[in-house]
């Protein structure tokens, strides 16, 4: 008995006690199955093992279907005689999540075996451990299936754009004469882009191999690890790829729409702040020497729509001897928000651009909001916290510590530790700051919301 068939007897084994098993073989039954498969073929990456687990499954399934029905008809694959099917087909897999016809692009074990002269089951290993490498490409386009994506997944946003073999081998892996020597190609590339945006994504193929079909002739089909290059998981993070309303003020978990305001109040933590009515009493008169503006309002001043993206504008004024200002613009995603500084504001339009900005800044905001995030130098505390403010109680709310790209733009957070309270609908409610105020004398400040408006 061959180790794929020992396995596939103790996974049938498994299915087949399902019903009527105790408190304690339900538990086991949980357990993942990698471990067996991993044990019985040794040469099995963690993540070839969990493709070879995940056939004998689908086999499983399918005979018992089978059984059932009289009517199944074996599928047709593509016959992959040249690179333009075999670029179509890798598309078609991934949008589609068709897990056979994303095997069938893969080189065949017998194909290898004949090729490098290896036995087969090693070439059966092989196989499925290039599968396996390439289980975090597959995984990214799993972001189709997501509730928020737009109606027909990334088949909607993202179609075949072709495909660029690489330079033709020969089989010790020598520069090809000609094509007709050619049995490898070392760094193809297949080519998506994107339906309405000027965006083109690759995937890149360190090897194609030319090798006999099933079905006669020679057929192109992959022999390494798949991979996206970074753009593509960059669109797919920010979330470019869901639907478009998720950027409306209602849906937004920020509330940043024209004419919303924050009203903080700011004190010397150890001191601890004035009981008075926050709207009756003169702050100019509660500042003491160790903080230079005792009041700070937030105002959104202005929103613009760029194509997926959302532009912001906004005023953070102190009532300090300077009477600061500082105006800040935010670019927003449905996933995302960042500091957005002069040459991002001059490409908004640019969604190609737009990208490779993402791709080198640290984003202010992650969303959702979610406990124990890490992401730059930001990090999310682990648990759920309720906030007291003059403004009232905020239930609902994470800690996220951390200045980043924030210091550029306020001189009040240079060089300060930072912790905001973020209230998901209602926005930052709290903030902490430990600096040298003025530059001098170190202190720990608090702006606690006193008042706000947020309109729908």
């Amino acid at each position: 008995m061959t180790s794929s068939s020992k396995a596939l007897w103790v996974i049938a084994a498994l299915v087949a006690s399902v019903a009527g098993c105790s408190a304690e073989e339900e538990e086991i039954r949980h357990r993942p199955l990698q471990p067996l498969v991993y044990t019985e073929v040794p040469g099995l990456t963690p993540e070839g093992a969990a493709v070879r687990e995940d056939r004998l499954m689908r086999e499983i399934v399918e005979r018992h279907d089978h059984s059932e029905s009289d009517d199944g008809e074996p599928r047709q694959l593509p016959i992959l005689k040249d690179p333009d099917i075999l670029g179509r087909a890798i598309t078609e897999a991934l949008i589609e999540r068709d897990n056979l016809l994303w095997e069938h692009v893969f080189v065949r074990p017998e194909a290898y075996t004949g090729l490098v002269g290896v036995r087969l089951e090693e070439a059966e290993e092989f196989v499925d451990n290039q599968i396996g490498a390439s289980l975090d490409l597959w995984r990214l386009f799993a972001a189709s299936e997501s509730t928020d994506a737009v109606p027909g997944g990334l088949g909607a946003i993202l179609e075949y754009d072709g495909i660029e073999l690489g330079r033709g081998r020969t089989v010790d892996g020598g520069v090809a004469r000609d094509d007709e020597d050619a049995v490898q190609f070392w760094g193809s590339r297949v080519f998506l882009r994107h339906r309405e945006e000027d965006l083109r994504f690759e995937l890149r193929i360190s090897r194609v191999f030319r090798v006999p079909g099933e079905e006669g002739g020679l057929w192109y089909q992959v022999a390494s690890e798949v991979e996206g290059d970074r753009r593509f998981r960059t669109f797919l993070d920010v979330g470019l790829h869901l639907r478009p309303e998720l950027l409306r003020t209602r849906e937004y978990p920020y509330p940043l729409q024209v004419g919303n305001f924050w009203r903080y109040r700011r004190y010397d933590a150890e001191t601890g702040r004035v009981d008075d009515d926050p709207l009756d009493i003169d702050l100019s008169e509660v500042a003491d020497g160790a903080i230079a503006a005792s009041e700070v309002s937030v105002e959104v001043r202005q929103v613009s729509q760029h194509g997926p993206v959302r532009l912001v504008e906004l005023l953070r004024s102190y009532d300090d001897q300077d009477y600061t200002r500082n105006r800040e613009w935010w670019v927003l995603t449905a996933r995302r928000i960042y500091v957005c500084s002069g040459p991002c504001r001059n490409n908004i339009d640019d969604l190609a651009w737009l990208l490779t900005y993402f791709e080198n800044q640290v984003p202010i905001l992650r969303l959702p909001a979610v406990t124990g995030a890490t992401w730059g130098n930001f990090s999310v505390r682990d648990d759920w916290e309720t906030v007291e403010a003059v403004a009232g109680t905020f239930p609902g709310t994470v800690a996220i510590e951390g200045v980043g790209s924030l210091a550029a733009t306020d001189r009040f957070l240079r060089g300060a530790e930072l912790v905001r309270y973020f209230a998901p609908g209602r926005g930052e409610v709290f903030r902490e700051i430990r600096g040298r105020e003025g530059g001098t004398q170190m202190v720990n400040v608090v702006e606690e919301l006193v008042e706000y408006r947020i309109t729908e």
